[in-house]
């Protein structure tokens, strides 16, 4: 059995990637593809502190923050998605790299830093980035985090969409009905595991 293949589901909160992503992965599931679901911020000790952050709870710099999503993501690929990989099991990841690069990208204007400190997590094989306008995803939110504002998603957004144009990240209109969405993406998946 070869190495799995790492697929990241990225967009701003509200833009329906859980969703898609959890449908993406049981459809695999279903067809006796070998798969992972992950998400991040993981729960780990450093994620704790992370889902802290997020809800307001811990206050820190755009630095501080940035510098513990890296530690969150970094001990997640060792521990989980690495070893998971290795065994032919593909992965489906709600957030990755390109989340720090464009939320606190936005924050800090630094880009070239976050990417720095994410370095020693590889590329996804397949980054699928599900675009809204910010409006639509304050709508849909239940919960709130600090980073729900509609200036700072309109950037965030912005960020991803250059990500999009430099060949990183393959967009989806994720104002398109749900389903529409998932066809559109779970083809992406098929093709990128050549299923």
């Amino acid at each position: 059995m070869g190495r799995g293949k790492l697929i990241a589901f990225e967009g701003i909160d509200g833009s329906g990637k859980t969703t898609i992503s959890t449908r993406v992965y049981q459809a695999a599931k279903s067809q006796g593809i070998p798969a992972l679901y992950a998400f991040e911020p993981t729960f780990s000790k450093a994620g704790g502190i992370v889902h802290l952050i997020l809800s307001g709870d811990v206050v820190g710099s755009g630095a501080f923050q940035a510098l513990m999503f890296a530690a969150d993501r970094v001990n997640h690929f060792d521990v989980e998605i690495r070893p998971n990989l290795e065994l032919g099991i593909n992965v489906f990841v709600d957030r990755y790299v390109h989340s720090s690069v464009a939320y606190q990208g936005a924050m800090l204007k630094d880009e070239g830093w976050i990417r720095t400190i994410n370095r020693y997590v590889p590329a996804p094989d397949l980054a699928i980035y599900i675009d809204v306008d910010p409006r639509s995803s304050l709508r849909r939110r239940s919960g709130r985090s600090i980073y729900e504002r509609t200036e700072f998603l309109d950037e965030v957004r912005a960020v991803y969409r250059r990500m999009v144009a430099q060949g990183e990240l393959v967009e989806v209109d994720g104002e398109k009905p749900e389903d529409e969405v998932f066809k559109e993406v779970w083809k992406l998946v098929r093709d990128e595991l050549r299923l």
